[in-house]
């Protein structure tokens, strides 16, 4: 049996690329540190122990790595290559969990292929006291205009309880799993202007891996891993990176369910802290599954991971990245551009293109939680934001359902649109798992790729529904025909509205259409059509003309099947003789609008700026009283 979810985006064939890359973050060589030691080429085959300030030669490569011990050191590699396919680490910055550490830095470096290229860490800090975490804390540890590219694990691993490191204009290519990991109890880190990419094809990735669940054996094709790894880790800098290609993503932030508790007991420890507090600002993200996912376990099964956080469901425990700031981000070509997972998020002033259909700007809401715990995603503030996504008018939604969610002047192919109900991306089975498959033999696992996934669907179009709409004047709205068979029913609505003036945005039918609902008095739709937009086309007699004059659109559509029936809408702007004063005339013919004259009155709508009219530009008829101004005969429901 098998689940599939869409793959990752396919990852390079060689590192060449990569390298090229790296090359881009050079910068203008950098006066050596004063005292700075040369090490010679005669130590390239040892590994390099450093308590003061040095620098390699770059004639040679270097094998074995290099360790800084102690503060007040700089590392200047001078473009050196340190590369060994079997090795842990080649550049290690450490320090016992009771031994400050400051002013270390690490520059002109180009590392490849360790398991960690770069690894920052505090020995023992697994044992560390909650409240005692940062008590000789790490500070000022800069790596900068560097390149670690192709590790077997993770590219640069900023490890637990870490602080004050800056990793800037610098290349992570290539690696195996995340490029950077800011590992739990991290915080007050910055990572600014690099370039993560193609990362995370290995661990969990596609090729496919066994593992064993209750005493089955099973093969996975996994999602990989994503650029930049925000695992427990707060208040950290995001600033100013390019990510394109990552196996499963941009950034994920989240917290770690305690992983492996009873099987890796020896190297179990407790996670504390969530993703909380970070802010991720100006980065450009490119051809990414998706961009940024807050709290990116929340609704994943994590039941293969052994983990000591007590599930609320099977395989399901709550995941925590709270109060995250994404803002002045651009993404392009992204699927998911953005998912809100979490509470407290604030996403602002972030732009969104693509030309997939199929792409969505911001997915607020959470699954397992909202079911079963009665948790939506709570406060999350969407302002600002602009997306121009081909064949998308409303690409901000929610899925599963939201509490107190501020969303203000966002827009989407430069009109302010409204947020609504969405499609949940597609979800694996477990976590990171695109698709398995149970085997019989373990020797003789599945080959080949993954079962071909289905592509994503287009976004379904928003409810029609008005956001604030202005009140109907004197409307009038009749059906008629109703003793006689569904399909011949007649409807005219037809009233005045006066909008804000001017209009903002202009009224335009023909490029935007109109939205036309009708509801009972139960909140039954008799009518829900979005007449769309088009000039009027001859062959096919359907479309919207216009008077020379601009002021009146009118739509006909004269095809022996009218769309819901509605075969005239009339739009005319009389702002000459009051300023946003419209009226409109809506004809129906050969149509089916079931009422029941027991569920009255009737409502009306009449969208202009379809499909929720964040602008105001929508008319409400309403004809109140017990049944309202609306009289009903065997034939016909007249409202007025």
């Amino acid at each position: 049996m098998s689940r599939v979810v869409p793959p990752p985006v396919p990852r390079p064939a060689s590192l060449a690329p990569l390298v090229a890359a790296a090359l881009l973050t050079a910068t203008a060589a950098q006066a050596l540190e004063p005292g700075s030691e040369l090490v010679g080429c005669e130590q390239a085959d040892t590994r390099v122990v450093l308590s003061a300030s040095a620098h390699l030669d770059p004639s040679c490569v270097w094998t074995r790595g290099v360790e800084i011990v102690a503060s007040g050191v700089t590392l200047d590699c001078q473009g050196a290559r340190i590369a060994a396919p079997d090795r842990r680490y080649g550049i290690l910055v450490t320090a016992p969990a009771d031994v400050a550490l400051s002013n270390v830095t690490v520059r002109n470096c180009e590392v490849e292929g360790f398991l960690n290229d770069l690894r920052i860490t505090r020995e023992g800090f697994q044992d560390l006291a909650e409240g005692a975490e940062y008590e000789h804390a790490f500070s000022n540890i800069l790596v900068e205009d560097s390149a670690f590219l192709g590790s077997r694990g993770v590219g640069v691993f900023v490890d637990g309880y870490v602080t004050g490191v800056t990793i800037r204009r610098s290349t992570i290519a290539g690696s195996g799993s995340a490029g950077i990991y800011l590992e739990a109890g991290s915080k007050d880190n910055v990572v600014e202007d690099n370039l993560i990419l193609h990362n995370g094809y290995v661990e969990n990735g596609p090729d496919g891996q066994l593992f064993e669940l209750g005493g089955l054996f099973v093969w996975f094709w996994g999602t990989g891993r994503e650029g930049l790894a925000i695992d427990g880790s707060r208040s950290n800098l995001v600033r100013g990176n390019f990510l394109s290609g990552n196996a499963a993503g941009g950034i994920f932030l989240y917290k770690n369910c305690g992983e492996f508790v009873n099987e890796r007991p020896e190297r179990w420890w407790p996670r504390r802290y969530g993703a909380d507090g970070n802010l991720i600002e100006r980065n450009t993200f490119f051809g990414e599954r998706i961009g940024v996912w807050i709290a990116s376990r929340m609704g994943e099964n994590t039941a293969p991971m052994d983990c000591s956080d007590p599930p609320y469901l099977p395989g399901v425990v709550l995941d925590y990245a709270r109060d995250n700031t994404l803002r002045e981000n651009v993404l392009r070509d992204v699927t998911f551009g953005v998912r809100v997972e979490d509470d407290g998020a604030v996403v602002e002033d972030n732009e969104f293109s693509g030309d997939d259909p199929a792409q969505q700007a911001i997915v607020v809401g959470t699954r397992s939680r909202t079911e079963a715990l009665g948790a939506p995603v709570d406060g999350t503030a969407i302002t600002g934001n602009r997306a121009s996504l081909a064949g998308v008018r409303n690409p901000y939604r929610w899925i599963h359902g939201h509490e107190n969610t501020t969303f203000v002047g966002n827009e989407s192919a430069g009109r302010v649109v409204g947020l609504c109900e969405g499609v949940p991306p597609p979800m694996g089975p477990w976590v990171f798992v695109v698709a398995y498959e149970v085997v019989v033999d373990p020797e003789s696992p599945p080959t080949g790729p993954p079962p071909e996934p289905p592509p994503l669907e287009p976004l379904p179009p928003c409810p029609l529904a008005c956001a604030a709409a202005a009140t109907a004047e004197t409307p009038r709205l009749r059906i008629s025909r109703l003793h006689t068979e569904p399909g011949d029913d007649r409807l005219s609505f037809r009233g005045r509205v006066l909008l804000a003036a001017p209009f903002a945005p202009p009224l335009d039918p023909v490029a935007t259409g109109v939205g036309i609902a009708i509801e009972d008095a139960a909140g039954g739709r008799v009518l829900d059509v979005a007449v769309p937009g088009g000039a009027f086309d001859p062959v096919t007699r359907t479309g919207w003309k216009v008077d020379a004059k601009g002021g009146r659109f009118t739509y006909v559509d004269e095809s022996a099947s009218p769309q819901a029936g509605i075969g005239r809408v009339a739009i005319e702007d009389r702002s000459h003789e009051v300023p946003g004063l419209v009226e409109f005339r809506v004809k129906g013919r050969r149509g089916t609008y079931p009422v029941d004259p027991a569920l009255l009155p009737l409502t009306a709508l009449l969208v202009l700026d379809p499909p929720t009219a964040e602008t105001g530009q929508c008319a409400a008829a309403s004809f109140p009283g017990p049944t309202g101004r609306c009289r009903a005969t065997q034939k016909a429901i007249s409202c007025r």
